[in-house]
């Protein structure tokens, strides 16, 4: 054999490797998006995980905790399955280790939810304070598991010996009082590549002192909002806005709904939520 024989050879190794390389590499980046799911340009803090991810999770067994930290009516309504309850106005390290959360599950990767996120966030806070070095906060909380259907829900009552004590609110007729003009909006059928659409309600203070709205927060990235003003005198009013962008992300098909918190200093409504809904026209 010449050698002009073996270089042709050689070259052709060269190029069938390469493409097998590559076709292997190609198919191993295509698994990895696939395992990330349709929420690639969701926009998540550090501390959160996707509630997709968190199903995932859930679906091929890994090894979690789960900890709800809502109130007991709350997880009686609904909860994710084999979740731990403990409210976070309770949580401290002697009420972890109550329900098994104690120095040992340090270092377990526990996932944090609660009804929007805030609280939960709230939860992880204290948490990391008390050296828990893996955990997340559910990016949405329960409502975002909710609007996208994700499984692995049930309801009923807590078993074991975990309990909450529920303390009740003074609902006296003083302090601030938020009231909209309404907590739904309709955008009906709107197109994908239409770019971001928006609404406005109307929030009231019908109190007897100053409303204080705090950092509002979305169910999805999808959506965002702000208020005009953060402070509303007795008998004001300002105007929240909201958008939402149909070519974020993929989103679910059919109607769906997303949901605006409003944190509050009304005693009565902590937290007032609003929500939009939408269908997309795909493709258009």
């Amino acid at each position: 054999m010449n050698i002009n024989n073996i270089a042709t050879i050689s070259f052709t190794l060269v190029v069938v490797i390469g493409i097998g390389y590559f076709f292997t590499t190609s198919m191993n980046n295509n698994s990895m998006m696939t395992d990330v799911g349709h929420h690639e340009n969701e926009m998540v803090e550090s501390h959160e995980i996707y509630p997709e991810d968190v199903a995932n999770k859930i679906k091929n067994n890994k090894d979690i905790i789960l900890l709800d930290v809502r109130t007991l009516g709350e997880y009686e309504e609904i909860h994710l399955k084999g979740a731990l309850l403990l409210p976070v106005q309770e949580l401290s390290q002697q009420s972890l280790a109550s329900i098994g959360l104690g120095e040992s599950s340090k270092d377990k990767e526990i996932i944090i939810y609660c009804r929007s996120g805030a609280r939960s966030k709230t939860a992880y806070d204290i948490m990391n304070s008390l050296g828990y070095t893996n955990i997340k906060s559910v990016s949405g909380g329960m409502i975002h598991w909710e609007e996208d259907n994700y499984p692995f829900t049930e309801t009923g009552a807590l078993t074991g010996a975990n309990t909450a004590s529920g303390n009740d609110v003074d609902a006296s007729s003083d302090g601030p009082r938020i009231t909209l003009d309404r907590i739904m909006h309709d955008f009906g059928v709107i197109t994908q590549y239409g770019g971001v659409v928006e609404t406005t309600f109307t929030v009231k203070n019908e109190g007897t002192e100053e409303l204080v709205i705090g950092d509002i927060t979305t169910s999805c990235s999808c959506t965002s909002a702000n208020v005009a003003s953060r402070t509303i005198p007795k008998g004001g009013e300002t105007i929240l806005t909201v958008f939402f962008n149909p070519d974020f992300h993929e989103e679910p098909l059919g109607v769906f709904k997303r949901t605006i918190f409003i944190p509050t200093n009304d005693k009565l409504t902590p937290e007032a939520e609003v929500a939009i809904q939408v269908d997309i026209k795909e493709g258009e």
